[in-house]
């Protein structure tokens, strides 16, 4: 493969990351209605079941939407395991725990959505079982998070073990990576809580994970020969990767 066809390839990787996140903000936040406001766990069998068969149409269209979402991660995963193997110098331990927490995320952003479409293709099914279809997705896409984890953690790690001069993941990379992961955990509580802080919908259980997600640094780099891919991505890619990114890219060649 040509280096610059390369290069292009792991832009792409970049650009689906990006993605990734809007279709299924978009798909399960926006045209689903499902973040604002979330569902709340306290409600019936009956409320959930008119909710459902009132939405129905777009409460579809909505869940296909973030089905792609899972999609576009996958090119975004190979990226970023592209890098954790230079740091290991060949696929490792690190390489393979990351893409197989990266494939538990696609499922994460898949299954749910398959619940909900399940339960919006026929809302004229028992109201009991359209509960348990609503219960089913929501803790499995926010309680899900164990597996999930291998990610940020195999980052965390490679960033503590990599002695280059230039290393791909900076040190402090290590430390926001561990720091979600400590965001995240509490979530795991909403198996035992159906109103609170620690519910579904609540601070620990939805918010607080989901804001440490989508947190990103504000762009380093403003002008340039790529100046809107450039914004894009310093607002996916650490400082020093990005430092990298720009050294390389205005040679031409691949990442």
């Amino acid at each position: 493969m040509k280096a610059m066809s390369k290069y292009k390839l792991q832009l792409l990787g970049l650009w689906c990351g990006l993605g990734y996140l809007l279709l299924l903000g978009v798909g399960w936040g926006l045209v689903a209605g499902f973040l604002l406001p979330p569902i709340s766990p306290t409600k019936g069998a009956g409320e959930i079941a008119a909710l459902i068969a009132n939405d129905a149409t777009r409460i579809r269209i909505g869940m296909v939407i973030g089905m792609f979402s899972a999609l576009l991660f996958i090119p975004f995963a190979g990226v970023v395991a592209e890098y954790l193997a230079r740091v290991e110098g060949g696929a490792g331990m690190l390489t393979y725990s990351f893409l197989l927490g990266s494939a538990a995320n696609m499922v994460l952003s898949f299954y749910p959505e398959i619940w909900w479409l399940v339960a919006a293709f026929r809302p004229d099914r028992s109201p009991d079982a359209i509960h348990l279809m609503n219960d089913l997705a929501w803790l499995q896409l926010l309680g899900g998070v164990t597996i999930y984890l291998a990610m940020p953690l195999s980052v965390a790690v490679a960033a503590f073990l990599d002695e280059s001069n230039t290393p791909v993941f900076p040190r402090w990379s290590g430390y926001a990576n561990l720091f979600l992961t400590l965001l995240i955990l509490p979530d795991q509580m909403i198996f035992f809580f159906h109103q609170g802080p620690f519910a579904w919908d609540g601070l620990f259980g939805l918010w607080l994970p989901v804001t440490a997600f989508a947190a990103k640094p504000k762009p380093r780099y403003r002008v340039g020969m790529d100046a809107k891919v450039v914004c894009l991505l310093a607002d996916l890619l650490p400082a020093r990767w990005m430092d990298v990114v720009m050294g390389q890219s205005l040679n031409n060649k691949p990442l």
